[in-house]
């Protein structure tokens, strides 16, 4: 029903679109992704001014929860626009889902700093907490997320490693052994991980 789709990736979109039997026209697909998503916003609110309707979709979770979408919705919201969810596949609660977690409910950190010691410092925050830590990482820096939480040692880390796509994984190990289940296959450092 909506007069343009924007997408975190047109290519992934258009194959989901055909896969329902909803071919669309390349120009009702507009590309909305993390490196353009402020400008593109603007490109949105200008079709809403106009009174077209404007789905976006992300590729393989919830838009503004692990995908871009936040400063759009910031943006729409602003305008004195409607933002209607029809939430998608969330790679957070897929996991949590799986791992098991009784007791205090969890805390979302989404990705921890990049730069080593702004990292180390974050994990030695993470010795304290009681409860479940939901992290992020991608696949460039999860050698140097395992290595860095090796520090809790024995804590419990249920890794999940392409959710919600066709390579799912999910593991339950000991934070020492991550490294290790890593460097067993070169697919297991492969793909977006919670």
């Amino acid at each position: 029903l909506v007069d343009v789709i924007a997408c975190e990736d047109t290519r992934h979109t258009r194959q989901m679109l055909q896969a329902y039997g909803l071919e669309r026209p390349a120009h009702q697909l507009l590309a909305v992704h993390q490196h353009n998503e402020t400008e593109a916003a603007q490109v949105v609110l200008q079709r809403l001014a106009q009174g077209e309707r404007v789905a976006y979709v992300s590729d393989a979770g919830t838009p503004a929860i692990s995908d871009p979408g936040a400063r759009l919705v910031q943006a729409v919201r602003a305008a004195g626009h409607r933002v209607l969810p029809l939430p998608g596949a969330s790679s957070v609660t897929t996991l949590l889902s799986a791992a098991g977690i009784t007791g205090e409910g969890f805390v979302f950190r989404g990705f921890l700093p990049s730069k080593a010691a702004e990292r180390q410092h974050a994990v030695q925050a993470l010795v304290q907490e009681s409860r479940a830590v939901v992290v992020l990482e991608a696949p460039h820096r999860i050698a140097a997320l395992a290595e860095a939480l090796a520090l809790l040692g024995e804590r419990p880390v249920t890794v999940g490693r392409e959710l919600t796509k066709q390579f799912e994984q999910i593991v339950r190990l000991a934070a020492q052994d991550l490294s290790a289940w890593l460097a067993e296959r070169p697919e297991h450092q492969r793909g977006e991980f919670v």
